[in-house]
């Protein structure tokens, strides 16, 4: 098996498994869901280094049918350089009463006693350590229920830290960085379907100056028309309480990042009428591919949010 085929393998297993979506528990739903076909972890922050410096960070646990797969990369949002990347793989699993992962290339920790997310990654001359701790309640989407739908393939759950406290450090080329910024974290898990619309998406996550939040997604053809009916999200409030966003419009800008064989907006304009959003969304740095080897080339870029709210968003574009 070559490693380009890991994916292939992986997505074609993640319809294996039982069981109807429930209603999202914490934290017992923190940890691992066996049953699941697949399963996810991820993080997204924006740090300032010691060094003055603005960095965007990402990193994400892929959990397919018996796969471990940690996958982070790290983008100096003032010189556009790629700081790091790395891509791992590991067979095993995830435990359902506690997560404390550590293998090579990454780890996943958390800390019930202190409410504590720990994530680390290495690399070539590249190795990543972030310490995050929501400053808000855990948003369950959906609704409320943690229920969504992943475009036509079936049910999959998905809460989220919208605001989170972090801290870490970088290190590249033998030069280590202190840091200390804000994150998102989302944890996602489910029954797919063999079916490619269920990872192809634009997905919003947005953390605004007067302490709101909105996530929103819409899935899409592999061509990346917009498929109506899935598109949904969540806004929260500042006391932490959410509403259900039924309906937005989003239109990509001219600026575009042509590579990896397709063209990548660098702007957006979003709108949200349920919750008067107006927002100009423009991509700090044109080149925020996170460019696989073990998973598809995606999009994970930081992108300053103005119009109705002021702030910082990260969008992700993924085609299957």
């Amino acid at each position: 098996m070559t490693l380009p085929g890991v994916t292939a393998i992986a997505l074609a297993l993640a319809g294996v498994g039982s069981g109807a979506v429930q209603r999202v528990h914490l934290p017992r739903d923190h940890y691992g869901h066996p049953s699941a076909g697949i399963e996810w972890w991820y993080v997204s922050g924006l740090a300032r280094g010691a060094d003055g410096q603005r960095y965007s960070v990402f990193f994400t646990l892929f959990s397919p049918a018996g796969l471990l797969l940690p996958v982070s990369q790290v983008v100096n949002l003032d010189t556009g350089a790629l700081v790091g990347h790395s891509e791992a793989l590991a067979r095993g699993g995830v435990a359902t009463s506690r997560l404390d992962l550590s293998l090579p290339g990454g780890s996943l920790r958390y800390r019930a006693a202190t409410n504590t997310w720990q994530f680390a990654a290495s690399g070539h001359r590249y190795a990543l350590d972030l310490v995050a701790r929501p400053e808000k309640r855990y948003v369950l989407h959906g609704g409320g229920t943690g229920a969504i739908e992943q475009s036509s393939a079936g049910s999959s759950s998905y809460y989220s830290a919208t605001r989170m406290a972090a801290r870490g450090t970088l290190t590249s080329n033998g030069r280590r960085v202190a840091f200390r910024g804000s994150a998102w974290l989302d944890h996602q898990w489910g029954n797919f379907e063999n079916d490619p619309l269920a990872f192809n998406w634009n997905w919003f996550s947005c953390r605004f100056e007067d302490e709101t939040e909105l996530m929103v997604y819409e899935f899409h053809t592999r061509t990346g028309v917009p498929l109506a009916p899935h598109r949904t999200g969540t806004f929260v409030l500042r006391s932490g309480r959410s509403r259900l966003v039924t309906g937005f419009d989003v239109l990509p800008g001219r600026r575009a990042l042509a590579a990896a064989g397709r063209r990548w907006p660098l702007d957006w304009q979003l709108r949200v009428p349920s919750e008067r959003l107006r927002l100009s969304l423009r991509s700090i740095v044109r080149n925020q591919l996170v460019r696989g080897i073990l998973l598809p080339t995606f999009w994970e870029g930081a992108a300053t949010a103005t119009g109705t709210k002021r702030g910082v968003c990260f969008v992700e574009q993924s085609y299957q």
